[in-house]
């Protein structure tokens, strides 16, 4: 097909340079239409709208840029790992960025993206193991929404424990590592360039997952920090992770109080679109890890549902992970996002 255009271009031009002074003159020309360079690609996708392309899509908007895994780019828009951008808007790895080019949760059309991410759980999510030096984040493209012993209500470099000082039914765990940290440290090697990850920390030591739903003392500090972190600039809800459950060992109705505050989570978001949620096993040769089968369970009936093994992480009493498996847990929930995400 190279080697054909080349030819017919040859072509063109012998047969058509008499006419060249014409149609300087006439100001005539042809160009490509918006959103495409050269041919139209729509690889495994049906129905590239007008001037667009799409690729593992299902459709690409009139005028718009490409969708790449999308079932829709809006007019003028585009969409990566979207079901929709509106109009004039952009979403990556998002559905239903509003018209304007900015949605509850979604992203404006230009300028870097800051993909925010749920913390949620109780101890072995909020830490209990003493940090240590290697937890520590100088990296500014890392950032928690107050987090423990930095400024509350503004968006920090990120360093343990990421969730409020926790301490809660006798332990105090302002000195002590959670596995958002690594969570966050293993998202940055595949963080697109120019964009930042914002943490949100809400996990509370010895809760059950009935303080954190609709009702539960632990509601309205979720809701809250929501509210807080998405008003941030180019702000997009990108994903939780979540270990919990001692509190609640072996409860048949857990599975479903789970799906239950991803609904409640989504919808104080405001959007419409699913995210990863990411679930850790209880660590074997505690109390809880009977409760695993309602894990794996849980994630299967959340609509973007995972779980994260166990496997290999030691615990230093009945109920918590070592430090060593704090860090491997954190780096398995980060591993299984960015696969979830497709960065």
């Amino acid at each position: 097909m190279t080697q054909m255009n080349r030819t017919l271009r040859g072509t063109a031009r012998f047969l058509l340079l008499p006419f060249l002074a014409i149609l300087a003159a006439s100001g005539c020309g042809e160009s490509s239409p918006p959103g495409s360079t050269g041919d139209v690609d729509n690889t495994g996708g049906a129905g590239p709208g007008t001037g667009g392309a799409a690729a593992g899509s299902t459709s690409a908007g009139t005028g718009g840029g490409a969708a790449t895994s999308s079932s829709s780019a809006g007019t003028g828009g585009a969409a990566t790992s979207s079901s929709s951008a509106g109009t004039g808007g952009a979403a990556a790895g998002v559905t239903g960025s509003g018209s304007g080019g900015e949605g509850a949760g979604g992203a404006p059309s230009s300028g870097p993206t800051f993909h925010i991410f749920m913390l949620m759980g109780q101890s072995n999510m909020a830490g209990v193991a003493d940090k240590q030096a290697s937890d520590q984040n100088s990296d500014q493209r890392l950032k928690v929404l107050g987090g423990c012993n930095q400024p509350a209500g503004q968006w920090n470099v990120a360093n343990p424990p990421l969730s409020d000082c926790p301490g809660e039914k006798g332990w105090n765990l302002s000195t002590s590592v959670d596995p958002g940290i690594w969570f966050g440290k293993t998202l940055l090697g595949k963080l697109p360039e120019g964009d930042t990850i914002g943490l949100v920390g809400t996990a509370e030591s010895g809760e059950s997952i009935n303080t954190f739903i609709s009702g539960g003392s632990h509601h309205q500090m979720i809701l809250n920090k929501i509210a807080k972190a998405k008003t941030a600039p180019n702000a997009r809800f990108a994903g939780i992770i979540f270990h919990q459950g001692e509190s609640d060992n072996g409860q048949s109705s857990w599975p479903g109080k789970v799906v239950q505050l991803y609904n409640e989570v989504k919808e104080a978001w405001g959007v419409d679109y699913d995210v990863p949620f990411i679930l850790g096993e209880l660590p074997a040769g505690g109390c809880c890890s009977g409760h695993n089968n309602l894990v794996r369970q849980a994630a299967d009936m959340l609509p973007d549902g995972y779980w994260v093994s166990q496997d290999g992480t030691k615990v230093m009493d009945q109920y918590h992970f070592d430090h060593a498996s704090v860090v491997l847990m954190g780096t398995r929930y980060g591993e299984k996002m960015i696969e979830a995400l497709k960065w």
